[in-house]
């Protein structure tokens, strides 16, 4: 178990210590996806440029070997995949940390973008956050459901259903201490996800969406195929590939 906001913010500086440049910017909206890497390209050759000493043209002539496209459930519309789709899970945050680990699936039948629309609760689970003093409850598995809105009910149902497995977090009234609730869209894909190059016209790019609600499990794992692909296509297959966390 992890804390997944230490985990990010841990992530980020590592980047940032390793000669990562950090750009914050929306792009404007293209009809294709090579419209939307030729905006990105501009800004970058921007950033640099202006990054630099003004007379230093150079930057101008930035080269970009290649893109990762990492946008999750953005890829539906930016590549366009209409295979990606999302999966509502609702949350709760409460006070305390559980002693352990539980996840118990209501729904264990194969999930797909025509199944689990109800708002019902169909996998209970409670996850101790290190670190934090506080404790994921959860939780829905709700395909193609697009609504970002706590729902009241289904709140009610989660906390219900984790008081027999975290008794020790109830207060004094056996109620949980609520800190927040929040909705999350896992960006889910027909087949699985996909990590592969794909020629843009002038541009390379590697995809890597699709992970559903495996998004931190897989990370690494993607991480490394991501690395060992561009290595294999600008002929350096013979190195070692690692991704150290």
């Amino acid at each position: 178990m992890i804390n997944t906001a230490m985990y990010l913010q841990y992530l980020f500086d590592m980047a940032k210590n390793l000669g990562a440049t950090i750009i914050r910017v929306t792009l404007p909206k293209s009809s294709t996806l090579e419209g939307t890497l030729r905006h990105a390209t501009d800004t970058i050759r921007f950033h640099n440029f202006h990054s630099r000493s003004t007379n230093d043209f150079s930057a101008q002539e930035t080269k970009i070997d290649a893109f990762v496209n990492a946008t999750g459930l953005g890829a539906r519309i930016l590549v366009p995949d209409e295979t990606v789709y999302p999966i509502r899970g609702q949350t709760v945050t409460v006070m305390g940390q559980a002693k352990r680990i539980t996840i118990l699936d209501l729904n264990p039948t194969p999930l797909d973008r025509r199944s689990v629309k109800s708002l019902e609760p169909n996998i209970t689970y409670v996850l101790p956050r290190p670190y934090s003093g506080t404790t994921i409850l959860g939780g829905t598995k709700q395909a193609g459901n697009w609504d970002t809105t706590p729902n009241a009910e289904t709140t009610k149902t989660i906390l219900e259903n984790a008081k027999k497995w975290a008794p020790e977090l109830l207060n004094v009234k056996g109620e949980f201490d609520v800190v927040s609730v929040q909705v999350g869209l896992r960006p889910g894909r027909t087949g699985g996800a996909r990590v592969e190059l794909e020629k843009m016209g002038e541009f390379l790019v590697c995809h890597s969406y699709g992970h559903a609600g495996a998004g931190y499990q897989n990370s690494v794992g993607s991480a490394r195929k991501v690395v060992k692909l561009l290595h294999k296509h600008f002929g350096f297959e013979g190195e070692h590939v690692a991704v150290k966390l």
